[in-house]
């Protein structure tokens, strides 16, 4: 199942002279009202979400306000994408060929209900050009998460997966930002073109407990 969510770029797109100038875009995977939230469990089919001329998420679903998952006051509710055994193991990002990305970042929580290590992996073509490893990320009920933020001169896709393939395995990613950090996208500028909402305060709230401040 593709679903097409233009307005799924709603957090921020900030237009510079051209996509390969470095456009910023950060999908938060809210669907544009009045349309609901997603279920709160897994078991619907996976969902493949399209953002025109930017990239293609795959390997999970959505969930709107997922159940026992304490850690989405740090994300921009009520949807995130994420995945659990039954699903794929590998959430994928595929850029757009026609947009030019030199960054990719956003927070992964960890779904499952013990600690356990995630790797994001960024590629240009076939080739791997950036890699964060995150150790023994706390568990669901602590709001375990991790910020991934890979950088390369192109970057064309991108994967997130659990580290040693577990027996079982259940991660979410939300707000993901193209082209900046998703803390500098979440907390600009006096006067940037940015849309602030409940979630996104929430976002700021989780940068801010990142950096200690």
């Amino acid at each position: 199942m593709t679903l097409n969510f233009f307005g799924v770029v709603g957090v921020a797109l900030l237009l510079s002279a051209s996509a390969s100038a470095g456009t910023v875009v950060v999908v938060n995977f809210e669907t544009v009202p009045p349309e609901p939230a997603g279920p709160s469990t897994f078991g619907g089919p996976a969902q493949n979400i399209t953002v025109p001329g930017v990239a293609t998420f795959s390997g999970g679903t959505i969930l709107g306000f997922a159940t026992n998952f304490p850690g989405i006051v740090y994300a921009t509710p009520p949807n995130v994408y994420g995945t659990e055994s039954g699903y794929s193991e590998t959430l994928t990002i595929t850029v757009d060929p026609a947009f030019a990305a030199t960054e990719v970042s956003f927070p992964i929580f960890n779904g499952n209900t013990t600690a356990v290590s995630y790797v994001a992996t960024a590629f240009d073509g076939a080739t791997q050009v950036a890699q964060q490893i995150f150790l023994s990320v706390p568990a669901n009920f602590n709001s375990g998460y991790a910020l991934a933020d890979l950088m390369a001169s192109n970057i064309t896709s991108v994967t997130i997966a659990p580290q040693g393939s577990p027996a079982f395995f259940d991660f979410l990613i939300d707000t993901v930002a193209f082209n900046e950090s998703v803390t500098a996208a979440v907390a600009p500028e006096p006067g940037s073109l940015m849309l602030l909402g409940g979630g996104l305060l929430g976002l700021a709230a989780f940068a801010r407990r990142l950096s200690g401040k």
